[in-house]
């Protein structure tokens, strides 16, 4: 079984994820044998699988098969229909290939001699015929195998020009033909990848190739799409010609040829289709979805899955007339900040196209009727009653059922709410506001771009890049600090300092600063007194107990630098992810010690 990375310790089983679906899907794959069977892959290294065409969605096999790994392409092999192969690229760097015998319930890695471990895998071909052989498209240009990925060798070498090859194609009825589409057009070759020639007849330059797609009643007729519309070529990539009319956005990740004629092109503000041969071109469904790959069966051809970014799996079962969401079971959001005002939980989810919001649940994150659309949400504030959203168009306040935008900060980002009392102050990447009665106004500050604030003793404390600074109503304070770059929380008496230098705490605003954790680390408040910070350093993830003093160890299924937020509510701890959702867990579980940590929230 292959082992790419470890998500930590804890089993899946400790934990529950909450039913916030979605999910940035990278490739979609019908099983040849079942159109009922289809699979998606996801950017973070889930494979879903569908028993029923698309409608829902479960774990192929374990949870989380490639954590920290985006998984660009699955593909069926034809020559072993039960084989099903993955291309993945490294989220920090890194490339991978891996193949499945058992659809998704384990894998094994094929990326062995010859393809560099440091090589992003964007995607695959396999040859018709030619069991074992297959092509891989890499940053630095095409590999292949002759002997199903024991050996690979670098087949573009004598051509440094070919780099970034996001898209393969081996000609069926010439399988020695092979196209590769790279960050600057195509390149082809006829003798099984020993020599390439730039096929640029009438493309232009800065086209980066994401999707080549034969027409099998039609040899020798290629359409590629590109970040500047579609292309077709009718003699095998001798010549091409480019078709935009009609079409509201140009960058265009997926496309389909449906056995009726029509055309499908999945552009990242959502599908055009063409019933004239790519002639002319309209939009369909909703321009929020950003489409990155499509698929069908050829059985069924009028049902058609489409992945997005973020917004999940998608479904047409009119051929594309009509698209509806279908995420039902995939679990993987972007969640960027949590907030509790009485019984009601709020979720901001961002990323996620029409699905980007705040999403309300009032049973403890058991169902989520609520949602409302919002631009992406970087934090919530529950202040004296009223509800406010930092987003990245400007500050946000719900009123009734709905949210309204405030004029007193513009259109531009709000990062960040501190709050202390009666006082909340609002951070934009270049100034702080102050709410004085109902309208927030400019703050004073005079130094750099405001990175984090908190308010403490009967001061606002700031930082930027470089420094701290001290607040008051008649002075302004340069404080001296433990390293530079770091950010502020507030803990109860204590002012913490986290960052790159570690984690340092100051027990009154005149006291030395002391060292809690001297690794890089992040803190993330979690709104309870008892247990009030999250703390993630490297692979570790530890929650405070200010009654023990301590910090307790806290095993997760994900990698612990996808950790965005936290919260505790009812008994139990919530942490939001950057792509893998909402998961929770008993706090009586919990269990495990862990540091001393004698001087943090007044212990």
């Amino acid at each position: 079984m292959l082992l790419l990375a470890a998500a930590g310790s804890a089993a899946i089983s400790d934990w529950r994820y909450l039913p916030i679906w979605g999910g940035d899907v990278r490739t979609v794959a019908f099983d040849p044998a079942n159109a009922d069977v289809v699979f998606a892959g996801t950017a973070g290294g889930q494979v879903y699988v569908s028993q029923n065409g698309g409608r829902t969605w479960a774990n192929a096999g374990s949870h989380l098969p490639f954590p920290g790994w985006v998984v660009s392409n699955l593909q069926f092999d034809p020559n072993r229909p039960t084989r099903l192969w993955a291309a993945l690229r490294g989220i920090w760097g890194g490339g991978h290939v891996a193949s499945s015998d058992d659809y998704g319930k384990t894998w094994i890695s094929r990326a062995r001699a010859g393809l560099p471990a440091t090589e992003p895998v964007y995607t695959l071909a396999l040859v018709p015929g030619r069991e074992g052989h297959l092509y891989a498209g890499t940053l630095s240009g095409v590999y292949g195998t002759d002997d199903g990925g024991d050996t690979w060798r670098r087949l573009t070498g004598d051509l440094p020009e070919m780099q970034k090859v996001t898209s393969l194609m081996v000609d069926a009825g010439h399988p020695d033909t092979v196209i590769a589409g790279t960050w600057r057009r195509a390149y082809r070759s006829a003798d099984a990848g020993k020599t390439w020639a730039g096929i640029f007849d009438g493309m232009v330059l800065d086209s980066e190739v994401f999707t080549l797609t034969p027409i099998p009643s039609q040899p020798g007729t290629i359409w590629a799409t590109t970040c500047g519309w579609v292309y077709r070529s009718l003699d095998g990539g001798g010549k091409w010609e480019r078709f935009k009319e009609g079409f509201e956005e140009r960058r265009t990740p997926g496309f389909a040829a449906l056995p009726s004629g029509r055309l499908l092109a999945g552009t990242v503000a959502g599908l055009h289709i063409s019933d004239d041969g790519g002639k002319t071109w309209h939009r369909v469904g909703d321009p929020g979805i950003s489409i990155q790959s499509i698929a069908f069966h050829p059985s069924q051809p009028n049902r058609i899955l489409f992945g997005t970014e973020g917004s999940g799996a998608w479904i047409s079962e009119d051929g594309g007339l009509t698209l509806r969401p279908s995420t039902a079971g995939m679990v993987n959001t972007r969640v960027s900040a949590f907030a509790v005002h009485g019984r009601e939980l709020m979720v901001a989810v961002n990323a996620a196209g029409p699905f980007s919001g705040i999403y309300s649940s009032r049973d403890g994150g058991r169902t989520f009727p609520g949602f409302i659309p919002l631009p992406s949400v970087k934090d919530i504030a529950v202040h004296q009653g009223r509800i406010f959203a930092a987003t990245e168009k400007g500050l946000f306040e719900r009123r009734g059922e709905g949210w309204h935008w405030v004029r007193d900060l513009g259109e531009g980002t709000v990062e960040q709410f501190i709050q202390d009392g009666p006082r909340l102050v609002a951070r934009t990447p270049d100034r702080l506001y102050e709410l004085k009665g109902k309208i927030f106004t400019p703050r004073p500050y005079k130094h750099g771009a405001p990175r984090s604030a908190a308010l403490y003793g009967d001061a606002l404390w700031v930082t930027d890049s470089q420094g701290l600074y001290r607040l008051t109503a008649d002075a302004n304070h340069t404080i001296s600090t433990p390293f530079e770059g770091g950010r502020l929380l507030r803990l109860h008496d204590e002012l913490l300092l986290w960052g790159p230098g570690g984690t340092y705490a100051l027990t009154g605003p005149d006291a030395e600063w002391k060292k809690l954790v001297g690794e890089p680390s992040r803190l993330l408040p979690t709104g309870d007194d008892r247990r009030p910070a999250l703390l993630v350093s490297g692979d570790a993830v530890r929650l405070f107990d200010r009654q023990t003093g301590k910090f307790q160890d806290v095993d997760v299924p994900v990698p612990a630098g996808d950790i965005s937020a936290a919260e505790v509510l009812d008994g139990q701890l919530l942490i939001g992810t950057s792509g893998y959702g909402v998961l929770a867990r008993d706090l009586a579980g919990l269990g495990g010690g862990g540091g001393e940590m004698k001087t943090v929230a007044g212990q």
